[in-house]
């Protein structure tokens, strides 16, 4: 193979998150090439690739590309190596095509006749190793690869199902020790957690972005059996993750409580595991715009006390400059100075603004009258809401509600 398509395979598996190794086939694999499962639940059993039923000894001349499939429903990928003095193929995997729950894992393991004391184990592994939802993915991939590598016409694809031998010895009970390269990718999985708040909190979008489609992000909630319940249950985490990346960046509940009930709803309202991606970027999006918009930190000890005051008063009809003054025992042209000089407006637009961030935010979530979400919002004279929620938006409250509609 190639150097270059041989970089370019690797780069692209990586990125999906699929372990890879360059292994001799006709010697014993190594113990990490299924991240140690079976190290931790067999007996001793030593294989190479060509151990594998069905598998041509001659398949790295044949230029066959195998896509194999083991008793415990985990994919792996095996791509022959031409051209080198040793036998060598690319060993690609493990991965799964569905999201495994904890039922799933208990119907292979009485399938398989594995110990019950081994079955916690097998479905942490589950967890933590990447869901590829969609296989003809990689099919295509494989495809341009060994167009590329072999030439058209001069490879095939084939696929195998390993079937159980019953000779299998697993051991009634594991050693703890074999438990540390779960352990080091769930460590992995709260690593990555930690990065997503971070940036979160920063409102910072790419970055978060980057982190957050990681498998080991993605695949949090495992215990499901229906697909959609399981995405919508890992969605639902997902939130969690980002409602407490805003809440370090120091966005006032108020803003937390609306934007998690939101996505929720939004999360919920799913109707098929394709919409996945779309709704992850809208809730990644949301919730760095918000930190971007209503984050407090930078500003002064008084200011955040200030900002809390507006944000728990935003319904107080009598929120004024001298109110809040009053409020925190601060001087009137103090805090009107001070006001200005952080947040570069007066302390009535500052109010406005937020009114007008929580009307938006009841026009896309309810269906009170505009009457009503005005007085939720501090402002009981309709006429002067709509003003200056036009002012702000370049139309009416009702304009800007048929225009949901119309999406």
């Amino acid at each position: 193979m190639k150097n270059q398509y041989l970089d370019y395979a690797v780069s692209f598996f990586n990125k999906l998150n699929l372990g890879t190794n360059i292994v001799n086939v006709g010697e014993p694999l190594p113990d990490d090439i299924d991240l140690g499962l079976r190290k931790a639940i067999m007996s001793k059993k030593t294989e190479s690739i060509l151990d594998f039923e069905g598998i041509s000894q001659s398949f790295i001349d044949q230029h066959i590309i195998y896509m194999l499939t083991d008793i415990y429903s985990c994919h792996s990928i095996i791509i022959p190596i031409p051209e080198q003095e040793l036998n060598t193929a690319l060993f690609v995997g493990p991965y799964l095509t569905e999201i495994s729950g904890i039922h799933r894992t208990i119907a292979i393991c009485d399938k398989l006749g594995i110990p019950k004391n081994l079955r916690v184990f097998i479905n942490q592994f589950f967890a933590t190793i990447p869901s590829i939802s969609d296989s003809s993915v990689l099919e295509a991939f494989l495809e341009t690869l060994g167009e590329n590598i072999y030439g058209p016409g001069q490879f095939k694809i084939e696929y195998l199902k390993q079937q159980e031998s019953g000779d299998a010895e697993y051991l009634p009970t594991m050693d703890k020790d074999n438990y540390e390269d779960i352990m080091e990718r769930l460590e992995y999985r709260y690593q990555l957690e930690e990065k997503v708040i971070d940036c979160i909190s920063r409102g910072d979008f790419n970055a978060a972005m980057k982190y957050s489609t990681d498998q080991a992000i993605t695949n949090i909630d495992n215990r499901s059996t229906n697909t959609l319940r399981s995405k919508k249950n890992n969605m639902l985490a997902f939130n969690t993750i980002c409602r407490k990346g805003a809440e370090r960046g120091n966005v006032h509940p108020v803003h937390l409580d609306e934007m998690s009930r939101r996505m929720a709803i939004l999360i919920e309202n799913m109707t098929s595991p394709n919409q996945v991606q779309d709704v992850h970027r809208e809730i990644l999006k949301k919730y760095c715009n918000m930190v971007q918009r209503n984050s407090t930190t930078g500003y002064s000890p008084t200011m955040q006390k200030v900002i809390n005051h507006i944000m728990l008063s935003l319904t107080d009809t009598d929120l004024t400059l001298q109110s809040t003054a009053d409020s925190l025992g601060l001087n009137k042209s103090y805090l009107a100075t001070l006001f200005k000089k952080e947040t570069g407006k007066t302390f009535t637009t500052y109010v406005n603004d937020k009114r007008i961030d929580h009307a938006i935010f009841l026009l896309n979530s309810s269906d009170l009258q505009v009457q009503e979400i005005a007085s939720s919002c501090g402002i009981p004279d309709v006429t002067y809401f709509t003003r200056i929620f036009k002012k702000e938006k370049g139309m009416t409250p009702k304009q800007y509600r048929k225009m949901l509609s119309q999406k």
